[in-house]
C-alpha cells in the first residue's frame, strides 16, 4: 500500500512540472486545440517519465503552505523555459510583420485566435512554418530531453527565491530574438529602401510618372517574389535556431540550480 501511495505521489509530482512547462510551448498551449486531448497527453507523458525520473523526485510535501509554494516555484520554472521558444517563435512572427507592413499589406491583419493581438498575413505565415518545422525536426525530442534533465538539475522544491542569473538569462533571450528578427527581415528590408531610391530617383527624372501608383504593384511583386526565394533558406535557418535552443534551455536550467 505505501509503493502505490508512493508511486502515485510520484505521479503528481512529474505531471505538476510537466503541465506547467508545457502549458506555454507551441501547439499544446493553443487555445483550439481540444482539452481532453490536452488532458490525454499530458497523463500520458507524466505516466511514461514517472519511473525515469523517480530517483530524482521529493518526499510529498508535508503541509499545504509547502505545496502552494512548490506549485508557485514550478509555474515559474515552466514560464521561464516556455519563454525560450516563445522568444524565437515571436522574433519569426516580428520579421514576417516588418516586411509585411513595407510591402503594403499592413492594413490586412488578421486576429490570432491564441491571443487578443493582431498579426500580419506574412507574420502568421511565417509563424506556422516555423511551428510546422519545430514539429517535424527535432523539436519534441528536446521538449522530452529538457524534461527528463529538470528534474535532475533541478529539483522540485518549495520556495520563492527569484533565482540570480533569471534576469541577464531573460535579457540574453531578448537579444536573440532580435537577432532573428534582423537576419531574417534584412534582406528584404534592404530591397525595399533600394526599390524607394529607384523610384525616387524615377520621380525627379521623368515627373509625369505617377509614382505612387506604381510603388504599391511593384513593391508587392518583388517583396513575394524575393520571399519565395528565401523561403528555401528558412528551413535550414530555422533548424539550425532549434538545434541551437539546447543551449539557452541548459543556462536556464543552471540558473534556477543556482
Amino acid at each position: 500500500m505505501d509503493v502505490l501511495l508512493s508511486s502515485w505521489q510520484h505521479f503528481l509530482l512529474v505531471t505538476l512540472r510537466t503541465s506547467c512547462l508545457l502549458v506555454f510551448w507551441p501547439v499544446w498551449d493553443h487555445r483550439l486545440l481540444p482539452l481532453p486531448v490536452k488532458a490525454a497527453s499530458l497523463l500520458a507523458l507524466s505516466f511514461c517519465l514517472t519511473p525515469v525520473v523517480a530517483p530524482h523526485l521529493p518526499p510529498w510535501p508535508a503541509s499545504l503552505t509547502g505545496l502552494l509554494l512548490l506549485v508557485a516555484r514550478e509555474a515559474l520554472l515552466g514560464f521561464s523555459l516556455g519563454l525560450t521558444l516563445r522568444f524565437l517563435l515571436s522574433g519569426v512572427q516580428m520579421a514576417g510583420n516588418l516586411v509585411s507592413l513595407q510591402m503594403g499589406f499592413g492594413m490586412i491583419t488578421l486576429i490570432d485566435p491564441q491571443s487578443p493581438a493582431q498579426n500580419t498575413v506574412l507574420g502568421d505565415l511565417l509563424f506556422k512554418l516555423a511551428v510546422l518545422l519545430f514539429l517535424v525536426g527535432d523539436g519534441p525530442h528536446v521538449l522530452l530531453r529538457l524534461l527528463v534533465r529538470s528534474f535532475s538539475e533541478v529539483p522540485l522544491a518549495a520556495g520563492l527565491d527569484l533565482p540570480g542569473g533569471l534576469l541577464p538569462w531573460l535579457a540574453g533571450l531578448g537579444r536573440w530574438m532580435w537577432q532573428v528578427t534582423v537576419k531574417l527581415a534584412a534582406p528584404l528590408m534592404a530591397l525595399f529602401f533600394l526599390v524607394q531610391v529607384a523610384l525616387g530617383l524615377v520621380s525627379r527624372a521623368v515627373p509625369q510618372v505617377q509614382v505612387m501608383l506604381l510603388s504599391f504593384p511593384l513593391t508587392i511583386a518583388l517583396g513575394l517574389f524575393t520571399l519565395s526565394l528565401l523561403l528555401t533558406f528558412l528551413g535550414p535557418f530555422l533548424t539550425g535556431q532549434f538545434r541551437a535552443l539546447e543551449l539557452p534551455l541548459a543556462q536556464g536550467l543552471r540558473a534556477f540550480a543556482g
